[in-house]
């Protein structure tokens, strides 16, 4: 560790109150698990197990899926510069302040900042949460290249006969991957939150046996709340939706997620390390949140985005594909920019940042990340262990900074 990185990481334990000092664990060592014993058992588990868990301790707590390394990793150059947030914080200053685990900033094939603390590391493994699902939709814009699908305007029934005559089996591709489904659950930006008891149970289970008996499927096939609405009328965040995709791609691809994924995108990009995706009881794949991968394997799949989905003349992602996620047709108003959200857009399983979606967010919940500038080629990828005050804002502005730093 540089002096100056433990002289600012004891500060601030200092400038903490002591009852605040441990709150992620430290002195036990950063556990992992479903919590302390005798206490109900939580997906997100307690705060003092977030560290742990969401750097390989949920592998050990589902059945998951090993993504293989390319055996011709990307090269990632370090190329150290100077990035600042503002004139009083820097981009160790932001990841310090806001308890990020892991920090990375990157350009082309240069790694421009990089940086870990409460004992993580490089080599690790980060829980991408949310940002899983871009990776359903990566790989939905290169099964229509490959004409495996015919449109995403089909109805979801077309790849998924099992859905025929079923509340969601006219749901097309398009709103599925735009969270316009019309779906009857709430689960985040509403109240009250019903997604645990409509389909949560069957990802997680119930405690004290969480994890065990789940299936995703007979979830799906046995919801009987059915929609509450025509679908494209309103924006509803809900993992619903990529599970839906994610069986459209098992069956026209024959192939588990996981498998499918590494054929078409871990190991073209040249990804250096395994990555895992997590699996329900039945070995069905968490398509809503569910992928870990290190920090940096993370970054390529960002510059790879970033680069228009090419990698040394390989096309990977179809260009069409991301070009299509930047902007939102006609029949898309709900998903539109400042419609979906305030200030945000969503597309294909990407959140927008700015008006011409050029900047794309991969977002997952306490706080992970991927900011991607496509003007740019700028990509900031972080780990977390918390929402912390103020700390998206700073971020933005940290990642502006970088895109403005010339090439």
């Amino acid at each position: 560790m540089k002096k100056r990185d433990f002289l600012l990481g004891g500060l601030a334990s200092l400038a903490q109150p002591l009852w605040a000092q441990d709150k992620f664990g430290a002195k036990a060592g950063y556990p992992s698990g479903w919590g302390p014993a005798g206490q109900i058992q939580k997906w997100e588990s307690y705060p003092e197990y977030h560290v742990g868990n969401f750097s390989g301790g949920l592998e050990k707590m589902f059945a998951h899926e090993v993504i293989k390394a390319s055996p011709h990793p990307a090269p990632l150059l370090e190329a150290k510069r100077k990035i600042k947030a503002s004139v009083f914080m820097d981009a160790f200053d932001y990841a310090n302040k806001y308890n990020r685990t892991g920090l990375l900033i990157a350009r082309g094939n240069e790694i421009w900042h990089e940086d870990y603390r409460l004992q993580r590391t490089a080599e690790m493994r980060f829980f991408g949460w949310s940002m899983t699902k871009s990776l359903v939709g990566l790989l939905a814009g290169i099964a229509i290249k490959e004409g495996v699908i015919s449109s995403i305007d089909d109805p979801i029934e077309k790849y998924v006969p099992q859905l025929q005559a079923h509340s969601f089996a006219g749901i097309s591709l398009r709103n599925l991957l735009n969270m316009t489904s019309g779906i009857d659950i709430c689960e985040a930006f509403c109240s009250p939150s019903t997604g645990f008891e409509r389909y949560g149970y069957s990802q997680i289970g119930y405690s004290p046996r969480r994890g065990e008996g789940t299936d995703q499927l007979k979830g799906l096939l046995q919801f009987k709340w059915g929609r509450n609405q025509a679908q494209g009328i309103r924006f509803n965040y809900t993992d619903l939706c990529p599970v839906l995709v994610g069986w459209a791609l098992v069956n026209v691809y024959k192939q588990t997620l996981p498998l499918i994924f590494e054929q078409k995108i871990w190991q073209p990009l040249g990804a250096k390390d395994d990555a895992t995706w997590l699996v329900d009881s039945k070995g069905f794949t968490f398509s809503g949140a569910g992928f870990s991968a290190t920090l940096r394997d993370w970054a390529r799949l960002g510059l790879l985005v970033a680069q228009n989905g090419s990698l040394e003349g390989n096309q990977i992602i179809p260009a069409s594909w991301l070009d299509d996620t930047t902007h939102h047709d006609g029949n898309e108003g709900a998903a539109r920019f400042n419609v979906a959200r305030p200030k945000r857009g969503y597309k294909n399983f990407f959140w927008h940042h700015s008006q011409d979606g050029q900047m794309l967010r991969m977002a997952g919940n306490h706080a992970q990340n991927m900011l991607i500038d496509r003007l740019t080629g700028t990509v900031l990828v972080q780990a977390a262990v918390s929402y912390e005050d103020g700390a998206d804002e700073m971020m933005f502005e940290l990642f502006k900074s970088a895109c403005e730093v010339k090439g």
